[in-house]
């Protein structure tokens, strides 16, 4: 509310108008990267940020350990579980490095990323990522086959038959891992399946450095937005105890940040993941608490910024709103903020409006009105006198 109260305010729509965005199309879009035009699937971000180098030949998807009714073939629980990372990292071991059955020139590579998902790659001559993936997008429902987008592309239908042959594999070898068995016998779901989701390839775009001329950094331990960072070629900054989940170290992350832009960084992004887990979990007590203690952690960051008579912006947003009754995306505006450091001790100042607290309704009342992703980069450059 302090921020607000002493800068400009608006709505953000992360893409367009009406749009249920993901994370990846609403951080490209807020980047000034077109996501219709240059758009090629999340599983290229997730994989790399996973920490699997990708060439511009792999394909690679986001991944979901999962539970399937092996009788009924339905995905009984699409999150296996949020804390998979405490028990289930043999599995990844036990499919990581492998030749894929029917198709030994087609290597099958994967690294855990956060909670329960995993960056994926295959690698081998002449794939397409053109396909639909395997997951069923809600629980109770079948486990899907992959598919090509046009029957009438060749090397999709080679790409999706490979993958069937992958998909059935890898249920295999994890139906009868120990891990697996221990976990039904215990009563436990276990994590029999692999969802193959948001099939991508590498993006070939400029830099971030090349389009906008600034040194930045990214703070990200959310695999798919630290593939985002590095597609950009942005400075991508590891924080030790930051997870990317709800246990995350955030007053480390802030903490990192406020070091690094005191150096030679003119732009820096720091990423929040917490909350929107919160709101698929459709926690409404864990995600008020989580907002207070960012809250506090963000002040923190500011006065300590302020102390040390740091003259740039800070820029508060979101990339989509997360509806806590469905669980999942939604459509409306988010909050935005932009207040410069200098203003903070300022009783009048022109760089501010009449709104006082940092909400969709208030902001709705700022100066800055209602504008599209597509915007947030020139607005930034414009406030930093940027040509």
């Amino acid at each position: 509310d302090r921020l607000a109260s002493s800068g400009l305010t608006g709505l953000l729509d992360p893409v367009e108008t009406g749009l249920a965005c993901g994370s990846d199309t609403a951080h490209m879009s807020i980047f000034g990267y077109d996501p219709f035009t240059n758009y090629q699937g999340r599983g290229s971000f997730e994989t790399m940020g996973a920490g699997l180098p990708l060439t511009y030949q792999d394909i690679a998807f986001k991944c979901n350990f999962a539970s399937l009714d092996t009788e009924s073939g339905l995905v009984v629980r699409r999150r296996v579980s949020r804390k998979f990372y405490r028990w289930g990292l043999p599995l990844i071991e036990a499919i990581d490095n492998k030749p894929i059955p029917g198709y030994e020139n087609y290597t099958v590579h994967v690294l855990h990323a956060t909670e329960h998902r995993c960056g994926l790659k295959v690698s081998g001559p002449g794939l397409s990522h053109k396909i639909e993936g395997t997951d069923p997008l809600k629980d109770n429902l079948p486990l899907l086959v992959p598919k090509a987008l046009e029957d009438s592309d060749p090397q999709a239908v080679f790409t999706a038959k490979l993958l069937q042959n992958l998909s059935n594999w890898i249920k295999d070898q994890l139906q009868n891992h120990p891990i697996n068995t221990e976990r039904v016998k215990n009563g436990k779901f276990p994590a029999n399946t692999l969802l193959l989701r948001g099939c991508g390839v590498r993006l070939k775009v400029p830099s971030f450095a090349e389009k906008y001329n600034l040194k930045s950094f990214v703070i990200a331990p959310t695999a798919i937005i630290k593939g985002i960072g590095m597609t950009f070629d942005m400075d991508v900054h590891d924080v030790p105890g930051a997870t990317g989940d709800i246990y995350s170290n955030h007053k480390a992350k802030f903490d990192k940040a406020s070091e690094l832009i005191t150096q030679n960084y003119q732009f820096g992004f720091v990423h929040i993941k917490a909350i929107d887990d919160l709101g698929h979990d459709k926690n409404m007590e864990g995600r008020i608490e989580m907002i207070q203690k960012l809250d506090s952690i963000i002040g923190s960051f500011v006065k300590q910024l302020a102390e040390s008579n740091y003259k740039g912006w800070i820029v508060v947003t979101g990339d989509h709103t997360t509806h806590l009754h469905s669980g999942d995306h939604s459509y409306e505006s988010v909050p935005f903020l932009a207040t410069n450091f200098y203003e903070l001790e300022k009783e009048e100042s022109n760089f501010r409006d009449r709104v006082n607290s940092f909400d969709e309704i208030s902001c709705s009342r700022g100066s800055l009105g209602r504008f599209p992703g597509s915007e947030v980069m020139p607005l930034i450059r414009s406030l930093m006198n940027i040509e």
